[in-house]
């Protein structure tokens, strides 16, 4: 059953999407693009299946969907980095909670998680909110690798929370389920790990921020430019988030693409003000000798590397420059949409889909609890595309929606594994370690709470969701009591905190103004 020719196929496909990965060096998207063909090549000729060029098109475009919400979310969080509502919202929480290190900590988890969240990817939270909140964690007294931990950790947690976990939506088209209910499951999911990780990577090495402090930590002259309703498209997008939830019927043909696109052009009139279009004017360069540079050949990797890494100072400039930054998610969608296809074609999804329904239960815990975080060191929605649709089938006992759930969690987690090691490499670019590996060090323990988690809750509690829904809501209760209880607790250590550390200041303000004194 296990050795027959689809298995052939397979591992082709597998082994010159790697090759060419690792050596060739060409993007993922390419990469997966080129091995799709190669099986196509080899099921032509040994098992004369049709080769058309209509299947590599509609695998192209059987993300289109997803593609257009990345597009859109992209644009939105430009025009929140570009308004000044990002770099507002640190400020404002430095404020509110210096004197409360765990409250300040968490809310940094969660400014490091939003971009992920409401558009999928995590390289989206790598390279803005992360890129924001890493130097006030270093100043903080963070060290640069626990601070590279925690913003590849809430990249890949924001990636699967609410309301956009792009690989649970790649799963739901490979087994055809409808993307809703997702909402509750994913914030039990994704919610208590930000808590706990955050807290574990870095609540030891930080402290009360006293007010002249806070100044070394924060700019804070972005509240002399830009007002409180900077942060009105932030709002108003998780009210059109929760209106959709609660009113299907009258906010449910938005679209998330669609409110994306709404708030990101009421962001244009909040904030920082931006002309619509300007004209560069080209200067003369020097030769590249006399430079000492390199010189960027236009539409090569250089040049779109500096489109995306300028500071867009018109409204153009803020869309275009969204679009470069979705060019490497469009590609990946449109490289595994071309992978799902063929595998159809060829019969190695469905090779997968009845080895795993076959499998003995110890054996496809142990499978999906390797195979799945490890082919997500490749990319993790290939895995969720290829390996997540097979072990839903495989749990079709269990709730799918929570199956699916923790298998787009543990397809994440291969983000911190090699050979792609997206997002551990994308942090420590940001927080300036040489090599990924000093940044997946430090995350150990809490990619372990986190691997665990997601292997209980796809094998545990989305069985019991599904077989005793009394015990399910009961189990629930006991969670959403403890994680209640643990907020408690949190709370009322960091007020002894607080009210310790403001006695400390006032006895240290009263020495000073006594030194003072005496001087005069």
């Amino acid at each position: 059953m296990l050795l027959q020719i689809e298995l052939l196929y397979f591992v082709l496909m597998i082994g010159s999407f790697i090759a060419l990965l690792l050596w060739a060096k060409l993007p993922s998207g390419l990469c997966l693009m080129i091995s799709a063909v190669i099986g196509a090549v080899v099921s032509m000729i040994f098992s004369q299946t049709p080769f058309d060029l209509r299947y590599f098109v509609e695998g192209t475009f059987g993300y289109f969907d997803t593609i257009l919400v990345i597009t859109t979310a992209m644009i939105f969080m430009g025009v929140m980095q570009v308004s000044g509502a990002l770099e507002y919202l640190n400020v404002v929480l430095v404020k509110a909670f210096r004197t409360v290190p765990s409250a300040l900590l968490v809310c940094f988890m969660l400014i490091i998680m939003f971009p992920a969240m409401v558009t999928g990817s995590s390289l989206a939270s790598a390279i803005s909110a992360g890129a924001l909140v890493a130097p006030i964690m270093i100043k903080w007294g963070i060290p640069k690798a626990k601070t590279g931990a925690i913003i590849a950790m809430g990249a890949i947690l924001g990636m699967v929370a609410p309301p956009v976990n792009v690989p649970a939506m790649v799963i739901c088209e490979v087994v055809d389920i409808p993307y809703t209910g997702f909402t509750v499951p994913l914030m039990i999911l994704a919610i208590p790990l930000a808590i706990v990780t955050v807290l574990m990577l870095g609540r030891k090495y930080v402290k009360a921020i006293s007010k002249e402090d806070v100044e070394k930590v924060v700019d804070t002259s972005i509240t002399k430019q830009v007002k409180w309703y900077v942060l009105l498209p932030l709002i108003l997008l998780i009210v059109l988030i929760v209106l959709q939830n609660l009113l299907p019927k009258y906010f449910g043909p938005l679209g998330m693409s669609l409110m994306f696109v709404i708030c990101a052009a009421l962001g244009f009139f909040t904030g920082k003000r931006l002309p619509f279009f300007v004209v560069k004017k080209r200067e003369e360069k020097k030769p590249a000798e006399e430079q000492g540079d390199e010189i960027a050949v236009p539409g090569t990797y250089s040049e779109q590397k500096n489109e995306e890494d300028d500071t867009p100072d018109s409204v153009v400039a803020v869309i275009k420059q969204g679009v470069y930054k979705s060019f490497s998610a469009m590609g990946l969608l449109m490289g595994v949409g071309m992978f799902m296809e063929i595998i159809t074609l060829n019969g190695v999804r469905g090779y997968f889909t009845v080895n795993a329904l076959s499998f003995p239960s110890f054996l496809m815990y142990v499978s999906m609890a390797i195979a799945v975080p490890v082919f997500g060191g490749i990319s993790a929605f290939g895995s969720a595309s290829i390996l997540g649709g097979p072990y839903v089938m495989a749990f079709i006992a269990s709730n799918q929606i929570y199956v699916t759930c923790g298998l787009s969690l543990l397809a994440a987690l291969g983000e911190f594994m090699p050979p792609t090691a997206m997002s551990a490499t994308f942090a420590s670019k940001i927080v300036g370690e040489k090599s990924w590996t000093s940044v997946t060090k430090a995350a150990l323990l809490a990619m372990a709470v986190v691997f665990v988690y997601a292997l209980l809750y796809t094998i545990g509690f989305a069985s019991w969701v599904q077989t005793t829904p009394s015990l399910a809501t009961v189990l629930l209760a006991v969670m959403l009591g403890l994680s209640a209880l643990t907020l408690i607790v949190l709370v009322a250590v960091e007020l002894k905190t607080y009210f310790k550390n403001r006695n400390q200041l006032a006895v240290t303000a009263t020495a000073a103004e006594s030194d003072e004194g005496k001087e005069d």
